[in-house]
């Protein structure tokens, strides 16, 4: 995959005799309130800090791998996911969340990944940075039958950012380090807060393999 990979980096990405590699993706999720935000920054939270623990975070050192540890990042991606359920269409019940996604992720957003205060990735609009992950339906047509008035037609339908596969996340050209105990961070922002319909959260997430001490 990797045609040519610097030698600096190769040596990184090898373990020493007393280490071992690990596929261990970092990731960090955090709320997302009906009234947005202009920035969300990520990895800055510990697991025991974090609200919901591990289901938030796997960080274990805000900002940095705690000692001993290193990484190579080779794919990023966000998830955004609303707490309501998505679309369930019987004549008056609208597509809320689903609307709430497509603004978040095809909007003015934009995404940048800082080693030791150096950028090394910047994208926009988020839906460049699939999520590879999700519920996923294209859709499904019901016949309602209330128990007054007519039957109406609805539908049932889900949206994530891009198709839940992992094939299908932001793969980098070449593998970008993260060194024990270096400083990083990944922060979200937006020109304008959007405003959502129901109260949400979005996530990062930095795949790859990690290299620590042997067990």
């Amino acid at each position: 995959m990797y045609r040519f990979l610097p030698a600096q980096t190769k040596a990184f990405m090898q373990p020493n005799a007393n280490e071992e590699m690990i596929d261990q993706p970092l990731y960090h999720f955090q709320s997302y309130g009906t009234s947005g935000a202009t920035s969300f920054t990520f990895f800055q939270t510990t697991i025991g800090s974090a609200t919901n623990g591990l289901s938030d975070t796997n960080m274990e050192q805000a900002g940095a791998l705690s000692l001993g540890k290193k990484m190579a990042v080779l794919s990023v991606s966000v998830h955004f996911i609303p707490s309501a359920p998505q679309v369930n269409n019987a004549g008056a019940s609208t597509a809320s969340a689903l609307n709430d996604i497509k603004k978040v992720i095809e909007g003015i957003g934009a995404l940048q990944l800082t080693i030791l205060n150096k950028p090394y990735l910047q994208v926009a609009p988020l839906s460049a940075l699939p999520a590879g992950q999700g519920i996923y339906t294209s859709g499904a047509s019901y016949q309602a039958t209330q128990a007054s008035g007519a039957a109406g037609d609805g539908f049932i339908a889900y949206g994530t950012n891009g198709m839940p596969l992992p094939s299908a996340r932001y793969q980098l050209c070449t593998p970008l380090p993260i060194p024990s105990q270096v400083s990083f961070n990944v922060v979200i922002t937006f020109p304008t807060a959007i405003t959502v319909t129901t109260a949400s959260r979005i996530g990062v997430y930095l795949w790859g393999p990690q290299i620590r001490a042997m067990q």
